[in-house]
Parts: structure tokens; C-alpha cells; sequence
């Protein structure tokens, strides 16, 4: 399997890498853009911002926590010295921090140190000179920034909390609380943040690595599925193609013609049959309506074949068989026979020309009729010879005992040979086994005088031409 999808992705993949690959990384790496440069940033602002609301509000407290003590000593309930003493001992052991090593401060405005919790030994001393490793005045800018502003953010290098030896960079937020000229601070070492969005990103690393592993087997698997679905779209499409071609070679070699038609009333395909047998092409009758006005030139004739159409429409039958006669591209009038197979939407039609079948069967139909009509004046001349034989008889014996010189010989003489003639002309027809036809007024008779026994006539082609050649039965 795995070297088929290396085929397939030499052969194929590379050929679509905008369909398939890139929409899925463009939103991967629009993805890991914003977690870098986005959302990571906002996140750090967002952490920071936090911490130093967290530090204003913890030294507030702290400050309230004095307020509460220069309310005690307005009230003469304690001394200046005794609030100051009891308020710097509970500052000092004031805690806070996962590991609840955080801690509060107390300068005055001099400043001297007033209370620390791990750096006891600058307790008392004066702060002015005081540096930090990297040469900044710490306290003397918490003062500053107290005078200013009565509050404020300082930033400076100190002690890891009570890890004298450890110098980590700090923010602190103090505060001045006038009424005893002191200065409250507390502040966050920025390796803390640091540490806080470091887990943060270590986790946004599991899900951005979880994330690109899930990405590239998604894009892999729909490039697969993709590959697979072209594929077989690909062989579906190549079978179509041969069974229209194998379609297209049984209608084109059918010996009937075909046409297809769809519910709107347009040709949409005829078969080179159907041209040979009408001489019309699709661009000839683009619709059925020019198709009635050209194989149906009569309106009489064309809407009684239009009728026959919307009723076969409409009843939706398996199939019917019509006979109509068309008139072709040519002006030839032919009979031809329709069998139509309704679909869903299109009407199949198979067209068989049954022009000679029809003209055969005129043919047989005449022979038949001409046979009878023989026949039956065979029998009629055998009862009609018996009395022309008597009569013929009689007249002889008239002409016995008449003179020639007598006028009414010459009458009787040629009654008598009409007779004959009469005579002669029932032996014909009753021996006759061929016969002519000849015209007469708007129709043909048989053509008694050109009768023999003997005599040879060609077989007719056509009906009621000038020739009929009937068995006598």
C-alpha cells in the first residue's frame, strides 16, 4: 500500500497540490501563526497584566491592614508606637505564592529600611546608597515613584526570596501610607511568569505537535481518499466512455432507424440509419415540431399523427407500434413503422421502413381480387356457353332454309358471327392462367381480346400496373 501511495503522489498529487494540500496547510500554518505571534503574545501581556493587578491588590490590602491600626490609635484604643509595632510584626509574616514564599516590605520616606522579612539586617539602616547588581537605586525610586504618584511599578534586581545568593530580576508595586510616612511594597520575580507561561507553551507545544500530527494524517488520508475517488471517477468514467462507444456502435449498426426525443420535444440523437431511411440529420429536425412539419407535410395527416403522439404520451405505456407514412428529405413517400419506449424524461424510438412489406401486400391483396374476379367469370363463360352453342345452333338452321338473296340474311349472318366471337371469347376465359390488364375510364380491366392460353406476361412489380400474373387456382 505504501508504494502505491508514493505512486500515486509522484503521479498524481503533485499534479493538484493547490486542490488538496495547500488549503489544508494554508489553515494549519494561518493556525500556528496566530498561537506564535498572536495568541502567545497576548498570552504573556495577559499573564503579566495579571500578576501586576494581583501585587496592586495584595499591597492595597496590606495598606488597609495599617489603616485599620491609625484607626485604632485616633481612637485612643493604641499608641502610635504600639499600632506601628503590631502592624510591621503581622506584615512580616504576611504570605502568598504557590510556594507561600511572597512577601511584603516596609520603608519610610528617607528611606530606611522599617521591616524585611529575609533581609533582617538592613532593618534600620539608610537605603539611599543602595544598589542592586546592575548599578540601579532601587528604594530610592520607590520613593520617588510615592512622591509622584503615591503609587506605583518598580523595577530592579533582588534576592530569590529568601535565597540570598540568587539574584533574579523583580517588579514591585508599592505604595505610600501617609499618616506614618511609610512605603508598603511587594513585588513578582519575572522568572516566575517566565516559569508560568514556559508550562503554558509546553503545553501548547503537546497540542501544536498533537495538532500537526493530526494535520498530516488528515491531509494525508484526503489526499488519499482524494487520489482513490479520481481514480475510480477516472475508470467510471473511461467504462461510460466504452459502453457509449460500444452503445454508439450497435445503434450506428442497427438496421433500424433510432431516435431519441426528450420531454421538452427535442431530438437529442438519430442514427445514421434513421438518415438513410428519412435523409433527415438531427440538424435537420432539432425538434419534434419540425420534425411533424417536414415528414408530415398534410395539416389533415399531421394532426392525426400529432394526436397519435400526445396519447401514447399520455396513456405511458411500455411501448407502442404505429404505422404512419412520412414524406422524406427527398419528396419520397415512404411507410414506416414506429416503436416508442417512454422513459422518465426522453422517448426512445425505433423507425423500420415497411414500405415494400406494404406494397407486397397491396400487391397480393389485387392478385387475390383479380384471381377471384377470374374465377368467378370462368364459371359465369362455362353456364353462358351452353345457350351461345344453342343459339349459334339455331341461327344455322335459319341460314338453311333462308335464301342469300333474302335481306334478312346478311342481318342474321353477322349475329352469327358475333355469336362466334362471343363464343370464342368464353373458351378464353374459361382457359385462362395469365392475364393483361388494360385502362379503363379511372380504373383497369382485363384486356379480354389480348387473352391467350399460351401467351407469357413478366410478373408485375408494382399494384394495379398494366401487368398481373396470378396462378388460376
Amino acid at each position: 500500500m505504501a508504494n502505491t501511495f508514493i505512486h500515486h503522489l509522484k503521479s498524481s498529487l503533485f499534479r493538484e497540490p493547490f486542490n488538496i494540500i495547500v488549503p489544508i496547510w494554508s489553515v494549519f500554518l494561518v493556525f500556528a501563526l496566530s498561537v506564535f505571534f498572536v495568541f502567545i503574545p497576548s498570552l504573556k501581556t495577559s499573564l503579566m497584566d495579571q500578576k501586576k493587578e494581583m501585587i496592586q491588590t495584595l499591597t492595597d490590602s496590606a495598606v488597609s491592614l495599617l489603616s485599620e491600626y491609625q484607626q485604632k490609635v485616633a481612637a485612643g484604643e493604641l499608641t502610635m508606637a504600639e499600632a506601628k509595632s503590631r502592624a510591621m510584626g503581622q506584615i512580616r509574616y504576611m504570605r502568598y505564592g504557590s510556594e507561600a514564599k511572597d512577601y511584603f516590605w516596609i520603608i519610610d520616606m528617607h528611606p530606611f529600611m522599617v521591616m524585611h522579612p529575609y533581609r533582617p539586617d538592613l532593618e534600620g539602616k539608610d537605603l539611599t546608597d543602595f544598589t542592586d547588581p546592575r548599578g540601579s537605586y532601587p528604594f530610592l525610586a520607590m520613593v520617588e515613584t510615592v512622591m509622584n504618584h503615591k503609587e506605583g511599578y518598580v523595577n530592579y534586581y533582588w534576592q530569590w526570596k529568601d535565597a540570598p545568593h540568587r539574584i533574579m530580576p523583580k517588579l514591585s508595586y508599592v505604595k505610600g501610607f501617609a499618616p506614618w510616612e511609610w512605603i508598603v511594597g511587594t513585588g513578582i520575580y519575572m522568572q516566575d511568569v517566565q516559569a508560568e507561561v514556559s508550562g503554558i507553551l509546553d503545553d501548547l507545544n503537546t497540542i501544536f505537535i498533537t495538532v500537526l500530527l493530526f494535520v498530516l494524517a488528515l491531509s494525508a488520508y484526503i489526499t488519499w481518499q482524494t487520489i482513490s475517488i479520481r481514480d475510480k471517477k477516472e475508470r467510471v468514467k473511461n467504462t461510460l466512455k466504452q459502453e457509449r462507444e460500444t452503445l454508439s456502435m450497435i445503434l450506428e449498426s442497427t438496421p433500424q432507424g433510432i431516435s431519441l426525443v426528450d420531454n421538452d420535444g427535442r431530438y437529442l440523437y438519430v442514427n445514421s440509419f434513421f438518415t438513410k431511411i428519412t435523409g433527415y440529420t438531427r440538424d435537420d429536425i432539432p425538434s419534434k415540431e419540425v420534425w411533424f412539419q417536414k415528414a408530415y407535410p398534410d395539416v389533415a395527416y399531421r394532426k392525426k399523427v400529432m394526436a397519435a403522439w400526445d396519447n401514447d404520451i399520455s396513456t405511458r405505456e411500455a411501448s407502442h407500434v404505429r404505422e404512419f407514412e412520412i414524406t422524406c428529405k427527398n419528396g419520397e413517400t415512404k411507410f414506416i413503422e414506429f416503436r416508442s419506449c417512454f422513459m422518465e424524461d426522453q422517448k426512445i424510438s425505433v423507425l423500420t421502413d415497411v414500405t415494400d412489406r406494404k406494397e407486397t401486400e397491396e400487391i397480393s391483396r389485387e392478385k387475390d381480387r383479380l384471381q377471384a374476379v377470374l374465377e368467378l367469370s370462368g364459371a359465369v363463360c362455362h353456364e353462358m356457353n351452353q345457350p351461345l352453342m344453342s343459339i349459334s345452333g339455331y341461327f344455322e338452321l335459319i341460314l338453311l332454309d333462308m335464301h342469300e338473296t333474302d335481306p334478312n340474311y346478311p342481318k342474321i349472318k353477322k349475329i352469327q358471327v358475333q355469336l362466334e366471337r362471343m363464343a370464342n371469347i368464353t373458351k378464353k376465359l374459361m382457359k385462362i392462367s395469365k392475364y393483361q390488364t388494360k385502362d379503363y375510364l379511372n380504373g383497369k380491366i382485363l384486356d379480354i381480346p389480348g387473352l391467350s392460353e399460351n401467351q407469357s406476361v413478366p410478373e408485375p412489380s408494382e399494384p394495379n400496373s398494366g401487368t398481373d400474373t396470378p396462378e388460376k387456382k
